[in-house]
């Protein structure tokens, strides 16, 4: 149905592969023809690397999502190839972003109701947000449960998502300036499960976060990256630092970088775009000013747009009212997601009878 727009989003990804070595190599005087003879070198190593991403990660894929990248390539009218499919949805575990997360509940909240901001941090003029995506799956298998998966067409792992339960997750990179800031060094490896998979399978699954805690635990972990779950059947958020030799939870009292930039305040659980930890005051005095009456619009307009963060994307969840708030950059034009006014979407609109497939807006 949509075999035209998705093999124009993939072919986008592989055009923001050509603008980000153009705005390297533009800075260093280097004429444009030449760049573009670069990049039709480069282009094949990048496709090899997907490659090669893929066939180690293959074994610890479940089969679900090979289907589903399959069937997307059956289903598009022969506009695109389970290879082009493939090689897209393995590109977040070559490249990964800043990003911000944020975790209010009970009594930090206006009505003490659980509040998740994902602000999406990597590269607001990336082609990529031709076509933003929410999509809605109703999965059948043993132990499933409904949910949404909020990114970019075409792309079935989860940047951000949320179930219909109640369990919401985001994500941001793992940069890391000193080794001891952590129980262990942290490490990456590509034999695993690829992160994108992993954070989907935690809303598809879990009942309620001692479950996200065991799914990670027992999966093979792949990149360092940080992340954000929050849970409605238990009314509280959970932090992680997420690597392949470590998994660490954090709840809004035992982060182990709270910093006079980045102060300890309860019912609330927070990473801010920068380097963890961090010395910027920003976003720890926005949440220490509205402490109690936070809402989501403190979290979009206020965190995102006082911050500055989430200039792919800005989302925020209420689990509770099945509610989302989303912005994106805007396609062709140098404006960032923090600086749009979010589409407001109630998704209880949309969930279908057990009876009816569901669909996705974009």
């Amino acid at each position: 149905m949509y075999g035209d727009q998705v093999a124009k989003n993939f072919a986008n990804l592989l055009e923001y592969g050509r603008i980000k070595l153009e705005n390297i190599l533009g800075k260093l005087g280097v004429p444009t023809y030449l760049i573009d003879m670069i990049y039709g070198q480069l282009q094949p190593v990048i496709l090899y690397a997907l490659d090669t991403n893929w066939q180690i990660a293959k074994p610890f894929v479940p089969q679900r999502f090979i289907d589903e990248l399959q069937g997307i390539a059956d289903g598009s009218n022969g506009t695109v190839s389970f290879e082009m499919v493939m090689r897209a949805n393995m590109l977040p575990e070559l490249i990964q972003a800043a990003c911000s997360i944020v975790g209010a509940w009970g009594s930090s909240t206006k009505d003490g109701r659980l509040l998740h901001l994902r602000a999406l941090d990597w590269e607001p003029t990336a082609p990529v947000n031709e076509f933003p995506s929410v999509i809605l799956y109703e999965p059948t298998e043993a132990g499933s449960h409904p949910f949404t998966n909020i990114g970019f067409l075409g792309l079935i792992g989860s940047l951000t998502a949320m179930s219909k339960i109640g369990i919401s997750v985001g994500e941001k990179v793992m940069y890391v300036r000193n080794p001891t800031d952590y129980p262990v060094a942290p490490h990456i490896t590509y034999y695993g499960k690829p992160w994108t998979f992993v954070l989907r399978d935690t809303v598809q699954f879990a009942n309620n976060i001692y479950d996200v805690e065991r799914l990670l635990e027992g999966t093979n972990r792949t990149m360092m990256i940080h992340l954000g779950w929050g849970s409605l059947p238990d009314n509280l958020f959970r932090g992680a630092d997420y690597a392949s030799n470590f998994v660490t939870f954090y709840d809004d009292k035992n982060y182990t970088h709270y910093t006079k930039s980045h102060i300890q305040l309860d019912g609330l659980f927070y990473y801010d775009k920068g380097v963890q930890p961090d010395g910027d005051v920003c976003m720890s005095g926005i949440l220490n000013a509205n402490h109690g009456n936070i809402t989501a619009a403190t979290l979009y307009q206020d965190i995102a747009g006082y911050h500055e963060t989430g200039n792919a994307q800005v989302i925020v969840m209420d689990p509770a009212l099945q509610e989302i708030w989303a912005s994106w950059s805007q396609y062709g034009a140098a404006v960032n997601a923090y600086e749009r006014s979010p589409i407001h979407i109630r998704l209880n609109d949309f969930w279908s009878p057990a009876e009816e497939p569901a669909g996705f807006l974009y």
